[in-house]
């Protein structure tokens, strides 16, 4: 789903990314907490430790608000019919 889920005519995806701690999250810990409910969601980070790089990022919710956990990772490219070596690896910096 990541980052093609924010493609806009209107706005550049990466113009999306935000600190794991960002306006998202800080939603989604609201009605996790709202809702005593944990939540897994994907967000497009912008990692500013890193030199603006991109990440497709999972973040865990617990049902108190609080951030449990999160993961950061980049796509793979592979070329079909091959032993799935990796043929580039992917950092995003718009």
């Amino acid at each position: 789903m990541m980052p093609f889920a924010f493609c806009t005519c209107e706005k550049r995806w990466c113009e999306f990314a935000e600190p794991v701690n960002g306006e998202s999250t800080q939603f989604l810990q609201e009605f996790a907490l709202k809702y005593n409910m944990v939540i897994i969601s994907s967000i497009l980070e912008r990692d500013i430790n890193h030199g603006g790089t991109l990440w497709n990022t999972a973040v865990i919710i617990g049902n108190h608000g609080n951030i449990i956990d999160f993961l950061e990772y980049c796509y793979f490219l592979f070329k079909l019919g091959t032993s799935m070596e990796p043929i580039a690896f992917v950092y995003c910096n718009c």
